[in-house]
């Protein structure tokens, strides 16, 4: 959730996620943002992208993740390992993208976004 201390989006997600996996914002290479998107709740999220040193060790905030686990980029990347469901929600369907990795369902709006990055990537 943005701040009113966030100068940007990124400053926001760069806040976020120190806050809720504890990456130092300077290890951070910000690659740049993907169009917004909105949840099937109305909730909107711009995605941004970045690159950590492969090094970086997450230190969860308990009241905020579960849990966390990795994902070769290749795997997430690769657009047949993404089905959808169609729910319906007040009176409205909404797609929702799911995919399986080892034992980790990945959906809702991590799945189509990491979907849509895939997608702008092919072209």
């Amino acid at each position: 959730m943005q701040d009113p201390s966030d100068v940007t989006l990124i400053a926001t997600a760069l806040r976020e996620a120190h806050e809720e996996v504890g990456i130092d914002p300077r290890q951070v290479e910000v690659l740049g943002c993907l169009p917004a998107v909105t949840s099937s709740t109305g909730f909107q999220v711009t995605p941004v992208l970045g690159i950590i040193p492969a090094t970086t060790s997450l230190q969860l905030n308990p009241d905020e993740v579960l849990s966390a686990f990795e994902m070769p980029l290749t795997e997430a990347l690769q657009l047949s390992r993404y089905a959808s469901l169609e729910i319906q929600r007040a009176g409205m369907r909404h797609p929702v993208w799911l995919s399986l990795y080892e034992n980790y369902l990945v959906w809702g709006m991590t799945a189509g976004i990491i979907r849509s990055l895939s997608q702008q990537i092919a072209f």
